[in-house]
């Protein structure tokens, strides 16, 4: 199918589960200033500058810290993104003959590192909407069971999983507790004491707001005082030795930091952890907004998540009529409304909700987003069902 492309079109953004746009205000600002005038490679250049970046540093840990309630802020390590936090928790934390227990939701940046490592696992098994049920997680523990993983929120089908169950299921039976919030964060209230979660990984481009080439994880105590890092190297400190630093967050922090991508996210997360709640619920009204649209034309079915349920602001479309790659390209074609269509890395979640290996169509607005966007985006849609 040829296209031809408005360039003078406004671009109306539905694609906020993949990252956000438009960024929080002042993330822009706060790179361009540390690129400008403020960059030091922290530990290493006799800089004044220095001090600027530890506080940079101090300000993230404390933030995070305070949002998922735990007081251990040298325990955060900051990745190039949640992918690389769970490759590093699965691989530093588990071994090959080690029996993992995992939602049928999971992500592949959770599949993929079990795959390649030969890790056995279990799946929980989910309903048809994409919420994990519980009820066999006891009969799926063996001897050799070390962790049970959880998506807490479903990039395909918006579903906000319960956390309380399977964390009290770990600690009885004394196993890791691994949570990734890629989808969850800020918006999921999620207390890592409470819930005693051994790692949890988070990414801050989504809903943090932040720029892209940025995340972390967060490690108990115990997890990060042994867990084998993915990448070694120079740290800045203890470099008489050769061996892994025994001082954290240096033993967790290889190499130089990405303090130009990390200037804009504290920003970020100072605009968006306080205005988490505010900013959510119009991610979650302009989403309910389309489901109304979309439930009145014909050929589009929603999976996932009910609107009322616990969920986030992602809505899956599937079509029995209608390609539903056809469907994004004229939707991008004609209205420059950009949206993700395909399996989203998650095929074990399209097989729960009966959309593989199709996949579904993918709209996701987010915290700026407005309601003439979804009424323009919705009208296209019905137009183009209709041919």
């Amino acid at each position: 199918m040829a296209m031809c492309y408005n360039v003078f079109m406004k671009r109306l953004y539905l694609d906020n589960a993949s990252t956000a746009f438009p960024k929080a205000p002042g993330t822009a600002e706060a790179v361009a200033s540390y690129i400008t005038s403020g960059c030091v490679n922290l530990y290493r250049t006799e800089s004044r500058e220095m001090e600027k970046g530890f506080d940079l540093l101090f300000s993230l840990r404390r933030m995070i810290s305070e949002l998922y309630n735990y007081d251990h802020p040298e325990c955060i390590a900051f990745t190039r993104n949640i992918t690389e936090a769970m490759n590093w928790i699965i691989k530093g934390l588990l071994r090959k003959d080690d029996h993992v227990i995992v939602s049928s939701n999971e992500h592949n940046a959770v599949m993929r590192p079990l795959v390649q490592t030969g890790i056995r696992f279990s799946r929980i098994p989910s309903d048809r909407e994409g919420f994990n049920d519980y009820s066999s997680l006891e009969e799926m523990i063996t001897p050799s069971t070390r962790a049970i993983i959880v998506n807490a929120a479903g990039n395909v089908s918006g579903a906000v999983q319960n956390l309380e169950i399977p964390a009290e299921t770990a600690r009885r039976h004394h196993l890791l507790f691994i949570v990734d919030t890629a989808q969850a964060s800020p918006y999921v209230d999620i207390d890592m004491t409470a819930l005693g979660i051994s790692a949890l990984g988070f990414t801050g481009h989504k809903g943090f707001l932040g720029p892209e080439g940025t995340g972390g994880m967060i490690l108990s105590r115990e997890a990060a005082e042994n867990i084998s890092p993915l990448i070694a190297g120079g740290t800045g400190s203890e470099s008489d030795s050769e061996e892994l630093p025994h001082t954290l967050p240096e033993r967790l922090s290889p190499g130089t930091e990405n303090l130009t991508g990390l200037s804009g996210l504290e920003a970020a997360m100072r605009y968006s952890i306080p205005r988490r709640k505010e900013l959510e619920a119009n991610a979650l009204s302009m989403t309910e907004l389309l489901y109304d649209k979309i439930m009145g034309i014909d050929g589009l079915e929603t999976a996932g998540a009910g609107i009322k349920k616990p969920r986030t602001a992602i809505l899956s479309v599937a079509s029995r009529r209608k390609d539903i790659a056809e469907i994004a390209a004229l939707l991008l074609e004609r209205g420059n409304v950009e949206t993700r269509v395909g399996l989203h890395c998650a095929p074990s979640a399209h097989k729960v909700l009966g959309t593989f290996p199709t996949g579904t169509l993918r709209f996701s607005p987010g915290p700026f987003t407005e309601r003439d966007e979804i009424e323009e985006a919705a009208a296209l849609l019905k137009e183009i069902m209709s041919e």
